[in-house]
């Protein structure tokens, strides 16, 4: 299958698969640009070598044409010479004539001798001719045929060390921005462990300093529930001494027999006295004020 410049011109290479490496794009279509110029320039540079080749081979066929006719021309002639010498030589035969004297003789046979000579130039002429002209474009068309061998050899010497140069350009490129890539990626997986870190360690901090806050205030708490619960021991223990006090008094005063005014007045001024001091020692108001 031969290459066209449309070819070239319209291949589309396939891109490669996510994280694989490829060549690069506007690279690969400069290059391409660059063969495709190159091989329009090399096929019509060929076309004008095979009309030139042709060019020899009609040039070389016409001398042959005209070899050919030249040798025919001189054979023709060659043969036409002898014709008159024998039609010449039937009437003598047929009429008895003197025979031809020495002069005539030499005259007939130097005009024969004149038209050899100068087929036989005629000829060698054609052929020399021939033999330089088919030379000539035998030597023309090989160095047409070798340069133009060369020049492609050389094209394409230049064409594959620099495609070379492009893909090694390329790999090296391709290979440095990995390592950056690689690097910036280690980076900052070192800078987010780094910050990860740092707020693992202020989050720990914060619960540490928030732990601390809560046990203290429940620290706090527990000591005032049990303030409070001390305080209702005391508080049930002072009201049920109370009560059971008022229900001795009470007891008393409904066993006890009618009395005096004096002895009355006496128990009363007793009983209020003892109840003064009753409120005294037990205070609920500020006690319950102080527990709610």
């Amino acid at each position: 299958m031969s290459l066209t410049p449309a070819d070239v011109h319209n291949v589309a290479f396939s891109k490669p698969p996510i994280g694989k490496r490829g060549y690069n794009e506007d690279e690969v279509d400069a290059f391409l640009d660059l063969v495709e110029t190159e091989l329009a320039r090399l096929i019509e540079e060929n076309n004008d070598l095979r009309q030139q080749v042709e060019q020899m081979d009609a040039q070389l066929e016409s001398a042959r044409s005209d070899l050919e006719g030249a040798r025919s021309s001189a054979t023709s002639s060659s043969a036409s010479l002898p014709a008159p010498n024998r039609s010449a030589e039937e009437p003598r035969r047929l009429a008895p004539v003197p025979p031809p004297s020495a002069l005539e003789q030499t005259a007939g046979g130097a005009d024969g001798g004149d038209h050899h000579v100068q087929a036989a130039k005629v000829l060698g002429l054609a052929q020399e001719m021939a033999d330089r002209l088919t030379g000539e474009a035998k030597a023309e068309a090989d160095g047409m045929v070798t340069e133009a061998r060369t020049k492609a050899e050389q094209l394409l010497s230049d064409a594959r060390s620099k495609s070379d140069s492009m893909i090694n350009e390329a790999r090296t490129r391709a290979e440095t921005m990995l390592n950056d890539a690689r690097t910036r990626a280690e980076t900052l997986e070192r800078q987010a462990r780094e910050k990860a870190t740092g707020l693992e360690r202020e989050a720990q901090r914060k619960h540490t300093e928030v732990m601390s806050t809560i046990n203290a205030e429940k620290s706090s708490l527990e000591k005032k529930i049990e303030t409070l619960r001390t305080f209702e021991r005391e508080y049930r223990t002072r009201l049920k001494g109370f009560l059971e006090a008022q229900l001795r008094e009470l007891s008393d005063r409904g066993s006890a027999a009618p009395s005096s005014p004096s002895s009355e007045e006496s128990s009363r001024s007793s009983s209020s006295s003892s109840s003064s001091s009753s409120g005294q020692g037990y205070s609920f108001g500020p006690r319950a004020a102080e527990a709610g």
